[in-house]
């Protein structure tokens, strides 16, 4: 079955490097106790001494450590669409963050994606990082980046302490509607010394209500508010929700909260449920993970709509 990834890594040394070199601070605990204890070993390391080297290295300094134990997990574009190809996977949705405000790092810009889009517009779309905190700075970043191809925005709203229906953001749906193009935010739990509270799905039913033209991505499903997140993208047509960093298979467990996600997203949320990977953090393939949907109680119909359909529809896929 043919796939687009909603939410992908692009595992080039460049970005695997970024992705541990610009980790905020108040993000360290990643690598000791939610991703480090699975990556860690990849590049003989524990995950205490990864943590470690995060918190007491300067950003120069934690490059030059982790890319040479890195760069034998990282492949090239080229040889990463091989991959894809092996896959089914169709298009993938890149995409870049920017949290220079809140944490202190600027990593790498928006137009190391946009150059990747421009090299291989058949196989990824890309989306910007922006940073809200950065006033109308953010909206001229947000048409600098479609200017240079890429055709989404991405947003973390528990790293700069807002909830998507602050008035900062107002600014940048304007113009994320003015330009037609998506906006993804993270929605879910996170292990930060950040406030979770700030990412609940209630806040998005305000900016849906004020925005009905504003294409969103509630991402990581809106977990552990399956309820509230279900009522949300119910009553709102332009919210979408992403799966990305759960395995599948975890969804039928009793008790595990993800109930209402399979049984509405097999019926009234059937066309509005994305399938993404954020496979570099998963221990897993993106073909491990879709075969992971298509294993769960769904219709045929819905599990095609899942890892294929909306996406295309969602991103104008033609």
């Amino acid at each position: 079955m043919k796939i687009i990834d909603a939410l992908c890594y692009v595992p080039t040394e460049e970005v695997m490097v970024d992705l541990w070199v610009s980790l905020p601070p108040q993000m360290a605990r990643y690598l000791r106790d939610i991703f480090g204890p699975g990556f860690a070993p990849l590049i003989g390391l524990q995950a205490e001494e990864l943590y470690q080297k995060k918190i007491t290295l300067s950003p120069k300094e934690m490059g030059e450590f982790i890319a040479p134990r890195i760069r034998p997990l990282c492949m090239s574009e080229e040889e990463f669409i091989v991959q894809l190809d092996q896959m089914e996977v169709e298009k993938a949705v890149i995409f870049n963050l920017d949290e220079e405000t809140p944490s202190g790092l600027a990593g790498l810009p928006n137009d190391y994606y946009a150059d990747i889009v421009r090299r291989h517009p058949e196989r990824f779309v890309g989306f910007a990082g922006i940073d809200p905190l950065k006033g109308m700075d953010a909206v001229r970043e947000i048409r600098r980046a479609y200017d240079l191809g890429l055709r989404g925005v991405a947003m973390r709203p528990f790293m700069f302490g807002l909830a998507p229906n602050h008035a900062k953001y107002y600014p940048i749906y304007s113009t994320c509607v003015e330009l037609d193009i998506p906006i993804w935010f993270h929605l879910s739990v996170n292990y930060s010394t950040q406030t979770m509270e700030v990412e609940r799905p209630i806040y998005l039913d305000v900016v849906a209500q004020d925005f009905p033209e504003l294409k969103m991505i509630a991402g990581h499903g809106g977990w552990p508010w399956i309820n509230e997140m279900v009522a949300v993208a119910w009553r709102n047509p332009n919210i979408y929700i992403d799966i990305a960093s759960y395995h599948p298979r975890h969804f039928t467990i009793p008790g595990s909260g993800w109930e209402m996600l399979l049984h509405f997203g097999n019926t009234v949320l059937q066309d509005r449920i994305l399938f993404g990977s954020t496979w570099a953090f998963m221990g897993r393939s993106i073909r491990d993970l879709a075969d992971e949907v298509m294993e769960l109680p769904l219709k045929e119909e819905v599990k095609a709509k899942w890892l294929y359909h909306n996406a295309r529809r969602l991103l104008g896929i033609e």
